[in-house]
This record gives C-alpha cells, sequence and structure tokens, in this order.
C-alpha cells in the first residue's frame, strides 16, 4: 500500500476595518494543490477533491437535517 500525503493549511482574511472575516482551507494532496481554497470548510469539496486526486471515481451525496 503506497502512502499518501495529504496537507490541510487553515487560512483567515480579516478586511481592515475589522468588520468582515473569510476563512477556509487549501487542501494538497501528493503536492497537487487544490485549485480553490475552500471557504467555510467545505467537508463536501474537501472529501471531493482528495478522493478524486487519489483515482477514486467519487459521488458524494450531501443532505441537511
Amino acid at each position: 500500500m503506497s502512502k499518501v500525503k495529504i496537507e490541510l493549511i487553515n487560512w483567515d482574511y480579516k478586511c481592515a476595518d475589522g468588520c468582515c472575516t473569510d476563512y477556509g482551507t487549501k487542501i494538497i494532496v501528493n503536492g497537487v494543490e487544490a485549485e480553490n481554497s475552500y471557504e467555510g470548510g467545505s467537508v463536501y469539496q474537501s472529501l471531493e477533491f482528495t478522493l478524486k486526486q487519489l483515482g477514486f471515481d467519487v459521488e458524494i451525496n450531501e443532505s441537511h437535517e
């Protein structure tokens, strides 16, 4: 079984007057960085990118209760 290297780099940004904050995570799988950093920590996008980078055909069903 080959080793998989996953890097998660959390970031945040506060605007100059402090009234707004954005945050998210950069995802890097085996040296390949996702095109977009995922704002707010989207689990769906994170899993989809990671599994596709690992060669899986992915179908993720997301729902809200």
